[in-house]
């Protein structure tokens, strides 16, 4: 049997103190650091492309357009790094798509991504904006894009590209 001192007991009871205060603080710093790096990692996501219109079943009109969109990360574990579309414009032939929300994510082992977008278009009617990327690192860093844009007049089809 092991007989403690009293210096031995004290010294005893300070180790666990401090492991419990360190326990208590460093998660919390970590939190906070997680924090302001999510807010800090907004990005802009700016591409080019071309829009089609199918008229009837003979008829393809097709103008150059390009989208921009701010996306904000929300997680990052896992096989899916999600994040939300905070804005974004859609310009194509001198008309401007609008949109205020979305959500969205990146699968890295397929090297997708993947979002869907809600806005406005030109006359105030609801507009959807439903894309899906895949970027290759050894291509010059691009992202291929395909979106389909949903309005009230009838769908386009977008086909972009945007540096990475």
């Amino acid at each position: 049997m092991v007989k403690l001192t009293k210096k031995s007991k004290v010294a005893i009871a300070a180790i666990i103190s401090l492991a419990i205060v360190m326990a208590i603080i460093i998660p919390i710093a970590n939190a906070q650091t997680t924090a302001n790096n999510v807010v800090s990692n907004i990005k802009t996501l700016k591409a080019q492309g071309n829009i089609y219109q199918t008229i009837d079943s003979n008829t393809i009109k097709y103008y150059s357009a390009t989208l921009t969109l701010t996306i904000q990360p929300t997680s990052a574990s896992g096989y899916v790094k999600k994040f939300n579309v905070l804005s974004g414009t859609l310009t194509a032939n001198g008309v401007s798509y609008t949109f205020t929300s979305g959500n969205g994510g990146v699968l890295p082992i397929k090297h997708a991504v993947l979002l869907q977008a809600q806005g406005t278009g030109p006359d105030g009617q609801a507009v959807t904006l439903k894309l899906a990327g895949q970027y290759n690192w050894l291509r010059a860093n691009t992202l291929t894009i395909g979106a389909k844009l949903i309005t009230d007049n009838g769908n386009y089809t977008l086909i972009m590209r945007a540096p990475i």
